[in-house]
């Protein structure tokens, strides 16, 4: 759907498409005549979409990120005209072939003076932080089109863009790809962050490094990270989080991607297990809380 105006029932219309594919967003006109348009590519099971906007500011703030079920990261392919996003204190100006990644956990804006147009692709958290591991996320800083990396990622990404029938498999190798791909330019030196940066990202990877551990706690990851447990508290406020449902969240991503890539060959009893949760009960009970569907279903689906 295309949008060309000025009246407020409109534009509360196109921001609701946003909201419903690309999850909570705030947004507000410029002083300019505003344009919006927005809908899904890659099929069902990659999650990308084309938006072109003019005269508008897209935000995510405090409250989006509170209504986020799961809050995962952008990619962000500027393909026509510019815009400037701004988070974690960085801003940058986008021209056409330049990509940004944004943590939807924490605060971002996008601001559209011309018409632009962009590919918006989501990666899902627990593959992007397996991945990177213990290295800080450079968020909202331009990887600049005339780079090499920029080119492949590109190409990669407008070839996928073409196809509306990929599976899970294929898109999940698109996804593995693209973040390696970009690794080397997303990466910065841990001892860049701040205090309160650094406590999350060490936290973050011993989670991930022992979530099979049902004993894992707030008091054993702060004893591990060498921070208090008031610190690692406050390194998650932050975003909007709390420790134990950071480590809850983590484990039901991952024995979902465990169950998925397993194809049903597998006791999701000893899944639930794999994963830290202290009984089967207790892993089917979060699973569906988390994921509206019982763990059995799930992997019913997935074989379908």
């Amino acid at each position: 759907m295309h949008i060309k105006t000025r009246s407020s029932g409109i534009f509360d219309r196109w921001i609701s498409d946003v909201n419903q594919i690309c999850g909570p967003f705030s947004a507000k006109p410029l002083d300019m005549e505003f344009s919006g348009n927005i809908h899904k590519m890659g099929g069902s099971t990659l999650e990308m979409s084309r938006v072109t906007i003019c005269g508008a500011q897209l935000s995510r703030g405090l409250n989006e990120i509170r209504r986020c079920v799961s809050p995962e990261f952008f990619c962000i392919f500027q393909m026509q005209g510019k815009s400037r996003v701004e988070q974690a204190g960085n801003g940058s100006i986008l021209l056409p072939g330049d990509i940004v990644l944004v943590d939807s956990a924490l605060p971002f804006s996008f601001s559209y003076q011309g018409e632009s147009q962009q590919i918006s692709l989501i990666l899902p958290r627990p593959i992007v932080e397996r991945t990177l591991n213990l290295s800080g996320i450079e968020l909202g800083v331009r990887i600049p089109r005339h780079s090499h990396i920029a080119s492949i990622a590109n190409h990669l990404i407008a070839d996928a863009a073409f196809y509306d029938n990929l599976d899970a498999e294929e898109s999940s190798a698109i996804i593995d790809s693209l973040i390696m791909l970009l690794k080397p330019s997303i990466l910065r030196s841990i001892g860049q962050h701040s205090p309160n940066e650094r406590i999350f990202l060490q936290a973050v990877a011993f989670i991930h490094e022992n979530i099979g551990d049902p004993e894992l706690s707030p008091k054993r990851i702060a004893s591990a990270t060498g921070a208090s447990v008031r610190s690692l508290y406050r390194s998650f406020a932050v975003r909007s989080m709390t420790v134990s449902d950071y480590i809850k969240t983590q484990r039901l991503e991952m024995c979902a991607e465990y169950i998925k890539a397993s194809k049903s060959k597998l006791n999701l009893t000893e899944a639930g297990y794999r994963f830290g949760f202290a009984s089967p009960s207790a892993f089917s009970t979060a699973f569906k809380q988390h994921f509206g569907i019982t763990p059995s279903s799930y992997c019913q689906q997935c074989v379908g």
